[in-house]
C-alpha cells in the first residue's frame, strides 16, 4: 500500500508516541491525529477560502463529478428501507450493504458520488462538548466497485484522488498525513488510510475486501470497493478555523439559539476547550472531569467558572446538532416510539427538551425546530416537503413528554423507598437505565426528585450513550436454518395464475413435506397464507395443509407424518383450492390499496410495518404517529374503494434491483426488504408500486368492495387497520346494519336516532349507577354505627368482631372505615359466603396484632388461606358452618398475642 504515496512524494515513517505507521511529504515525528498532534488550525485555517458545510458539500460533489464519478441522491438516513440489520444509515457505505457489495446487484452507478447524512449515536453524550463530535453529520463518499471483468480504480487513484482534493480546497499536502489503519463497518472490513490535516481526521480512505461471517471470520468477497469518508463537516470547520465543528457548519442556528438564550460567548474558553478535548476521548465522568480540569488550567481560572462559561454553549451545539438529526429522521419517516429507530428518535427529542430546559428557554423545541428547517430546506426540498409532518410530532412528543414527567415523580419516589427498605443509599445505574427505558424518565429529573428525598444519585456522563447503544441494532434471532439440496422449484403461479391444476414430479420428501420439480402452489410469504389444496399420486390423494418456501425450494407439507421413499420420481397431479387463492389474491391487492388511500390521507410519512392477509378479514400495520380518526377512516375506505371502481389495471414485471430502485425509490419495500438481484415489481397504476411476490387480481375491480372493520394502536408509533373485502365485506356491512336495526328495536326507534337515544340513556344510567353508588355509602355508614355499638375492650384496645351481611369489597371498605375514622383498633368481619377480613390500627400493630398473621390462622378454621398487610387482610373458606368459631379464635388469639 504505498506505491502511490512514494509518487506523490510521501514517505513512510512510525509515530513516536503512539507506534501508527503514517506516510507524510515533510520528514515528522508524530501521525498528525490528536492526541499525537493538537488542533493548530482553530484561528489558523490551511485554507484561504472559508467553506460553509453546503459550500464544501457542493464542491466534492462536483470535484469527483469531472471525475468521472456520477452523483447520486442521498438515501433515507432509516436504513431499514432496504436492509433488516441495522435502523439507521451510520455511513454511506451503508446504502449499498447488503446488495451491492455481495455482488448480487449492480451499484447504482459505478464510480458514483454522494453527498450522504448519516447518523451516529455512539458518542451522544460529547456532541457539544468536544467541537467535533456529532450525532448526524455529512459523510463524502465517492466508491468504486470492482469486479473481476470491471476494474474501475483501486488504492493509487484513490490516494491521488485523495491528494488533489486537498490541494483543490487550498489545503497544502505537506501538512497532510496518511495513517495506515483497519476498518470494520456493516459486515464488511479492510484496510484503510485515515487522513488528518494540523491534528483532525478529515477523510478515512477503506478499500473493503471482507466479509466478516457471523463467527467473526473474514472471508474475502469477490467485489472489491473503494469506500471513502470525507467528513465534510470537518472540512467546513477547518477551512473556516473555527472554535468548534458546530460553528462551521451550522453557525446561523446556532447564532439564532445564542440571541434566544442571551448568551455572551468567551471565544479563549470555547477555542481551548475545543483544543484540550481533541486531545482526549471524552468516554467516562472522570474524562469530563480531567477535560474541565485541564481547560481551566490552562486559562488560569476556577472550574465553576468555566463550566459556567461552557455549559450553556455546549447545549446550545448539542440542541443544533440534535434538531438537524431529528429533521432528517422524521422528514425520512421515522416515528418516534418506544422500540427500534422510534427510540432512538424520541431520545433525542427528550434529550433536546432537557437542554431547553437546562437553557431556561421560554420557546418550544417546535419553534426551534422551525428554525433548523428553515436552514436545512434550501440544501433539503425533501425537509421542505415534510415541514409541517415533522413540526406536527414534535408538538404531539412534547405534549407526551410532560405526561411523562408527570408521571414520572410516583415512580420514582417509588423506586427510592424501594432501596430505603432495602437499606441502600444510591440508585444504581442499570435502575436509571431502567427508569429512561420502561417509563421515559431522563435521569435529570430523578436527580432532582432524588435530591429532595436525601437520596444519592451520579447521573454516568455516558448516560445517553449506554442507552442508544441498547437500541441501535435489531436482535437477531437465533435460529438454525433449514438447508434443502434440490433444484430450484419452478413456480408456475406466476407463469400461470389463473391455472387451477398441475403436473410435476416427485424429486424429494422432508418430514412431512413433498418437493416438485415445479408448482402451482403459493407458499406463505409477505403476509399472504399459502394456497391448499390435493396432491393425487396415483390412485393416493394427499391433503396439501401449508406450502412453505425454504431459499428457493417449495415445499408441500401434508396431513401424513412419514411419507414413503416410493414417492421419488412419481408424477403428482396438483390441484390447488381456487376459491381461497381468489380470496387470498383480492385482500392481497386491496392491502396495497389501504396503504395507498392511507398515505394519501395520513401522508407520505406512513409505511408498512406488517400485514396478514386472511379469507375473511385481513390486517395491515402502519407507522403513524397518533391514532386514526374515524374522519381518516373513512377517507381511507372512500379513497380505496374509488380505486376499486376505477378498474385500474395490475401490472407485474420482474426488474432489476437497481433499475427498480432508480426509477421508484424505496418505496418499493412497503412489504419488506425483498431479497435477490431481480425483484418482481407490481405496479397499480399510479397510485402504488411495490416489490411484491404475492399473488393479485389482473385489475383493482376484481376485489370488490373494501370495508374498513376497526383500528387499534398495536405498539406505540403503529396503527393497525383491519378490513375486508367482496363477499366478506358485505357480509360485514350485512352485520352491522342488523346489529343497528336490532338495537334500533330494542330503544324502540328508527336507527338514525340511536346515537341521541343511546347517549340520553347511558347519563341516565351513569347518573342511577352514582345514586346506588351514594345509596351503599350510606347503608355502609349505617351498618358502621351498629357495629361500633358491638365495640369491645381487650386490655386496653377497642375490637369489633362480627357477621354482616356485604361482600368483601364493602367488608373492606366498613373494616378500614371503623379503624381509621372512628378509631377502632381490630375489626375482624366474616359475612356467610365464609369471607373474612381484618383491619388493624399502629398502636395495635405496635403492640404485636398483625391482622394478616390473624387471617391467615382464622382462614384455617374454614378450610382456606388468607393474607395481606399488617393493617389490612382477607381471606376465606369453604366450611362456612365454623364462621361462629371464627370470631371465637378471633378474640381468644388477639388476647393470647397481648399477654405474650
Amino acid at each position: 500500500m504505498s506505491h502511490q504515496l512514494k509518487k506523490l512524494g510521501y514517505e513512510k515513517n512510525k509515530c513516536k508516541l503512539c507506534g501508527k505507521y503514517f506516510w507524510s511529504i515533510d520528514e515528522r515525528e508524530t501521525c498528525g491525529d490528536a492526541p499525537c498532534d493538537p488542533y493548530t488550525f482553530i484561528g489558523d485555517p490551511p485554507t484561504k477560502k472559508k467553506y460553509d458545510l453546503y459550500g464544501i458539500q457542493n464542491t466534492f460533489i462536483q470535484f469527483f463529478k469531472e471525475r468521472g464519478h456520477e452523483p447520486i441522491k442521498r438515501y433515507p438516513v432509516l436504513a431499514k428501507r432496504w436492509r433488516d440489520d441495522v435502523f439507521l444509515v451510520g455511513a454511506s457505505i451503508y446504502n449499498f450493504q447488503p446488495w451491492v457489495t455481495s455482488g448480487l446487484v449492480k451499484p447504482p452507478a459505478n464510480p458514483l458520488v454522494v453527498a450522504q447524512p448519516s447518523i451516529r449515536l455512539n458518542d451522544i453524550d460529547n456532541v457539544g462538548r468536544t467541537g467535533r463530535h456529532l450525532t448526524c453529520f455529512t459523510m463524502g463518499g465517492h466508491h468504486a466497485f470492482n469486479s473481476p471483468g470491471n476494474q474501475i480504480y483501486w488504492e493509487d487513484e484513490t490516494i491521488k484522488y485523495c491528494h488533489d482534493f486537498l490541494e483543490h480546497i487550498g489545503i497544502n499536502p505537506k501538512e497532510a498525513t496518511f495513517i495506515e489503519s483497519w476498518w470494520e463497518g456493516g459486515g464488511n472490513a479492510g484496510p484503510c488510510y485515515e487522513v488528518c490535516v494540523r491534528g483532525v481526521e478529515l477523510a478515512t480512505l477503506v478499500f473493503i475486501q471482507y466479509e466478516i461471517l457471523p463467527d467473526s471470520r473474514k472471508k474475502e468477497i469477490p467485489l472489491k470497493i473503494v469506500d471513502t469518508g470525507y467528513g465534510l463537516e470537518r472540512f467546513a470547520w477547518i477551512s473556516q478555523g473555527t472554535p468548534t465543528a458546530y460553528d462551521a457548519s451550522f453557525g446561523p442556528v446556532i447564532q439564532r439559539l445564542k440571541e434566544l438564550a442571551s448568551i455572551e460567548v468567551d471565544e479563549n474558553i470555547l477555542k481551548e476547550n475545543a483544543q484540550v478535548a481533541g486531545m482526549m476521548d471524552i468516554q467516562t465522568y472522570a474524562d469530563l472531569k480531567t477535560l474541565r480540569k485541564r481547560v481551566a488550567d490552562k486559562l488560569g481560572i476556577p472550574v465553576k467558572e468555566l463550566e459556567a462559561s461552557a455549559k450553556p454553549m455546549e447545549s446550545i451545539y448539542a440542541i443544533a446538532d440534535h434538531t438537524r438529526c431529528l429533521a432528517f429522521m422524521l422528514a425520512d419517516g421515522v416515528i418516534p416510539s418506544n422500540v427500534k429507530e422510534g427510540y432512538l428518535a424520541r431520545l433525542i427529542i427528550r434529550r433536546t427538551i432537557r437542554l431547553l430546559d437546562e437553557l431556561k428557554l421560554k420557546e418550544s423545541l417546535k419553534d426551534i425546530m422551525e428554525i433548523q428547517i428553515d436552514f436545512l430546506e434550501p440544501q433539503y426540498p425533501e425537509i421542505r416537503k415534510h415541514h409541517q409532518h415533522i413540526i406536527d410530532i414534535i408538538e404531539l412528543e412534547e405534549k407526551r413528554y410532560k405526561k411523562t414527567i408527570q408521571k414520572g415523580e410516583r415512580i420514582v419516589k417509588k423506586t427510592i423507598n424501594h432501596f430505603k427498605k432495602e437499606g441502600k443509599k444510591e440508585i444504581p445505574v442499570k435502575t436509571l437505565i431502567r427508569l429512561y427505558d420502561s417509563h421515559g424518565i431522563p435521569p435529570e429529573i430523578v436527580k432532582e426528585i432524588s435530591n429532595n428525598q436525601s437520596f444519592k444519585l451520579k447521573i454516568p456522563d455516558n448516560f445517553y450513550t449506554l442507552v442508544a447503544q441498547k437500541h441501535e441494532k435489531e436482535e437477531e434471532a437465533e435460529t438454525t436454518p433449514v438447508e434443502l439440496d434440490y433444484p430450484k422449484t419452478k413456480l408456475l403461479f406466476y407463469e400461470k395464475p389463473t391455472e387451477t391444476k398441475f403436473k410435476a414430479k416427485i424429486i424429494g420428501l422432508h418430514e412431512n413435506g413433498i418437493i416438485l420439480d415445479q408448482t402451482l402452489f403459493y407458499p406463505e410469504g409477505g403476509g399472504q397464507p399459502s394456497d391448499q389444496g390435493i396432491l393425487k399420486i396415483g390412485k393416493n390423494k394427499l391433503k396439501v395443509e401449508y406450502a412453505e418456501k425454504i431459499g428457493d425450494i417449495v415445499l408441500h407439507r401434508t396431513n401424513i407424518d412419514k411419507l414413503p421413499r416410493e414417492l421419488i420420481d412419481k408424477t403428482a397431479e396438483g390441484t390447488i383450492d381456487w376459491e381461497r387463492r381468489m380470496a387470498l389474491t383480492r385482500n392481497h391487492t386491496a392491502t396495497h390499496l389501504i396503504v395507498a388511500a392511507a398515505r394519501q390521507v395520513l401522508g407520505d410519512h406512513i409505511w408498512q410495518t406488517g400485514a396478514q392477509k386472511g379469507i375473511k378479514q385481513s390486517r395491515i400495520d402502519l407507522s403513524h404517529y397518533k391514532r386514526i380518526t374515524i374522519d381518516e377512516i373513512e377517507k381511507i375506505e372512500e379513497l380505496a374503494n374509488k380505486y376499486v371502481m376505477k378498474n385500474i389495471p395490475v401490472e407485474t414485471k420482474w426488474i432489476e434491483r437497481n433499475l427498480a430502485e432508480k426509477k421508484y425509490g424505496f418505496i418499493l419495500y412497503q412489504g419488506g426488504v425483498v431479497p435477490g438481484d431481480k425483484i418482481r415489481i407490481v405496479k397499480i397504476g399510479e397510485i402504488d408500486v411495490q416489490a411484491c411476490g404475492g399473488t393479485h387480481v389482473p385489475q383493482t375491480g376484481d376485489i370488490g368492495p373494501i370495508k374498513i372493520n376497526r383500528t387499534e394502536r398495536i405498539q406505540d408509533g403503529v396503527e393497525r387497520i383491519e378490513f375486508s373485502v367482496g363477499e366478506a365485506a358485505i357480509k360485514q356491512i350485512q352485520n352491522i346494519n342488523r346489529l343497528l336495526i336490532e338495537t334500533s328495536k330494542v330503544f324502540k326507534v328508527p336507527v338514525e336516532q340511536l346515537p341521541r337515544v343511546s347517549e340520553r340513556f347511558f347519563k341516565e344510567w351513569k347518573s342511577f349507577k352514582n345514586e346506588i353508588k351514594r345509596l351503599k355509602e350510606e347503608i355502609a355508614l349505617l351498618k358502621i354505627e351498629k357495629l361500633k355499638e358491638k365495640t369491645q375492650k381487650i386490655d386496653n384496645l377497642l375490637f369489633i368482631g362480627e357477621i354482616v351481611d356485604a361482600k368483601m369489597d364493602e367488608m373492606q371498605e366498613m373494616a378500614l372505615k371503623l379503624t381509621e375514622d372512628k378509631k377502632i383498633d381490630i375489626t375482624i368481619l366474616l359475612n356467610n359466603d365464609g369471607k373474612i377480613v381484618g383491619a388493624s390500627s399502629q398502636k395495635a400493630i405496635k403492640k404485636g396484632i398483625k391482622v394478616n398473621e390473624l387471617i391467615k390462622e382464622l382462614a384455617k378454621i374454614l378450610g382456606g388461606g388468607g393474607g395481606g398487610r399488617p393493617n389490612l387482610a382477607q381471606g376465606a373458606g369453604p366450611k362456612t358452618h365454623k364462621i361462629n368459631e371464627v370470631l371465637e379464635e378471633a378474640q381468644r388469639l388477639i388476647e393470647a398475642a397481648l399477654e405474650g
